[in-house]
């Protein structure tokens, strides 16, 4: 469960909270003397190891909104530093938050500085807190910690003054577009109902000329007041101040208006006026946290403590989901095991019933398995004609006037010779560089058709006819062994031409084709 110890810290008094889990409880008000000392150390015995957050409501206070030039990293942090320490020399209690860009040419960081000027006012209450061993999360002051307060109540508005009395005086918080620029708290004596409005709206009106002063806003700009009145004893404020300042407009939020506008029950609201501050400072801490290093030095080690328990509950948890998925795993292993131990006996069982009916084996089994392995290798390296013909018929159809004849394939040492009959080995048309061993070769016996007795177009297209099938990669030679017209020089000529050409129907020729071993 996560709780956190809440404490605003005020002149004469502090109200102290637990939250749980985002929900704050009746909060409790110990004055600044000897019994409320007493009392508030009594109340602080009762916790152990829990993160305590203060909030600070007092005059002592200032605020200074500066443009320093662009940086980040390790730079912004030694200029902030630096800044820090010119502005505030004589308290530790000081911060500095990004609120922005200016829209000039620089494009400067735009912050506000603020601190606790006096010190020994917290002190005290922080000196009982870490006597307690309890860890000091963070000091900011109340009009830090209202800046999403004014947003919820007034989302958008880009000058809100927000109003709202508290046991340290009446608290005015001015917000430039949702950021807190400047606060100031002060002193209300009046007790009646009029002078009570009337001195609220002299403070309000002093407020509008301070922001004047400090050009933070001219009077020509709307200012929108809103009056935290949870007591409703605040009635003719809104018109007190439209009549006695100039571009202001005042509205008053009873309890139920507020707790409606923020989501805050309405116990809270209705508790003492630091409870609602409380409730924001619980949900989320805001920026500036004034505390230095030495009072948030045990809060560190909470933190780190309890990353180490976080990290060794997460290694827990993992090893855990390790060690059940092995489990898991070795239980489905076994069972996959067992499951495989009784099929196979059931196989082995089945097995034994099946072949008591076989006939006598011819053979062992160690030759049925050995004829197997054979088998299968001859399977591995057979040769088909397949592959040649599909590099015959890519080659006859480049030449629709090539008709085949007959084509004969062999797969072997031997390829073929000028008739188509087997060679011997070391006879045959082994290409340069060709290696030797069996290889496949082919042979092809076609004609020209149609032939009209022109044999110099036969003997061109057989010729480039030839050249395709070189070309193609899976060929390795390419003979012709027969043309339709010996053109021998040692042939004797005889006979008549044009006779021949008469007689003559088709040119036949016959190659013998050696391919590649990767075919």
């Amino acid at each position: 469960m996560a709780e956190k110890l809440l404490v605003c810290i005020s002149a004469g008094q502090a109200s102290v909270g637990l939250s749980r889990n985002g929900k704050l409880g009746r909060c409790q008000v110990f004055r600044n003397d000897a019994q409320g000392s007493e009392a508030f150390d009594r109340f602080l015995a009762q916790f152990h190891n829990i993160p305590v957050q203060v909030m600070v409501d007092v005059v002592e206070e200032d605020y200074r909104f500066e443009m320093l030039p662009h940086a980040s990293g390790r730079d912004r942090g030694e200029l902030l530093d630096r800044r820090l320490r010119q502005l505030y020399r004589n308290t530790p209690y000081c911060a500095a938050v990004l609120q922005g860009r200016d829209s000039g040419k620089r494009r400067d960081d735009q912050y506000l500085f603020f601190a606790l000027t006096n010190p020994d006012l917290v002190e005290g209450w922080i000196g009982q807190i870490r006597a307690h061993d309890l860890p000091v999360a963070g000091v900011y002051l109340l009009p830090v910690v209202a800046e999403p307060l004014a947003q919820k109540l007034s989302p958008g508005v880009a000058n809100l003054l927000l109003v709202a009395h508290h046991t340290s005086g009446l608290r005015l918080s001015f917000f430039r577009h949702g950021k807190l620029r400047i606060s100031r708290l002060t002193r209300v004596e009046s007790v009646d109902t009029r002078g009570r409005v009337a001195a609220y709206t002299e403070e309000i009106a002093n407020t509008r000329l301070y922001l004047h002063a400090l050009r933070v806003m001219s009077l020509d700009e709307h200012l929108a007041v809103v009056v935290l009145d949870r007591d409703g004893n605040l009635s003719g404020l809104e018109h007190s101040v439209a009549r006695e300042i100039s571009n202001a407009q005042a509205s008053l939020l009873g309890a139920n208006e507020i707790a409606s506008r923020t989501g805050v029950g309405t116990a809270i609201v209705s508790d003492v006026p630091d409870a609602l501050y409380l409730h924001f400072l619980g949900l989320q801490p805001p920026q500036g946290n004034l505390a230095p290093e030495p009072v948030t030095e045990r809060f560190q080690i909470y933190q780190l403590r309890r990353a180490l328990y976080a990290s060794a509950a997460v290694a827990g948890i993992v090893s855990l989901a390790w060690v059940a998925m092995n489990a898991y795993q070795i239980y489905e292993l076994r069972s996959e095991q067992a499951h495989a131990v009784n099929q196979a006996a059931d196989y082995q069982r089945r097995y034994q019933e099946v072949t008591r009916r076989f006939p006598a084996s011819p053979t062992t089994a160690d030759n049925m398995v050995l004829a197997v392995h054979t088998a299968e290798r001859l399977k591995s390296i057979k040769r088909t004609p397949e592959p040649a013909m599909m590099v015959v018929g890519r080659a006859l159809e480049q030449y629709p006037n090539v008709y085949l004849k007959s084509f004969g394939w062999k797969y072997g040492t031997r390829d073929f010779d000028s008739d188509g009959a087997a060679a011997r080995p070391d006879a045959g048309a082994t290409a340069p560089g060709m290696p030797r061993g069996r290889r496949q070769s082919a042979f092809i016996e076609a004609e020209i058709r149609p032939f009209r007795g022109d044999y110099r177009a036969a003997l061109d297209a057989i010729s480039s006819f030839a050249r395709a099938l070189e070309q193609d990669p899976a060929v390795a030679d390419v003979k012709i062994v027969a043309l339709p017209l010996n053109v021998s020089p040692n042939m004797a000529l005889s006979g008549s031409t044009a006779e021949s050409a008469t007689r003559a129907t088709s040119a036949p020729f016959k190659m013998n084709l050696v391919f590649k071993p990767t075919l």
